[in-house]
């Protein structure tokens, strides 16, 4: 599969933004949701983390010593009434795995 054009600048922000924070932790476990093909983030993260899991729709089966993928595709369960409230509520989620520095404070939900 072939990456998306702009994916190596975003990822290399990504981790930018996630590193530091990462580092605060002795041996931390990272959960990345939406992942992506290849988990490519966790990759470049594995020498800082003890283990990493990643979860995307598009994640082929990655199994080594600190990093695991599993594919896996979220279903949106909305209702008319509360779709307003839960797409806030997904924007908020979302915030904090992606790039928002919560990988690595979320070690011990993992």
């Amino acid at each position: 599969m072939k990456e998306a054009l702009l994916e190596p600048l975003l990822r290399t922000m990504r981790l930018n933004k996630v590193l530091p924070t990462i580092k605060e932790f002795n041996n931390p476990r990272v959960l990345d949701i939406g992942c992506g093909w290849e988990a490519k983030l966790l990759k470049e993260i594995s020498p800082y983390i003890a283990q990493g899991v990643g979860i995307d729709f598009k994640a082929p089966n990655i199994q080594t010593d600190k990093i695991r993928t599993f594919s896996y595709y979220f279903e949106p369960k909305w209702d008319s009434v509360n779709l307003h409230q839960s797409k806030n509520l997904h924007a908020t989620q979302a915030s904090v795995f992606n790039g928002g520095g919560g990988y690595a404070k979320c070690k011990s939900a993992l």
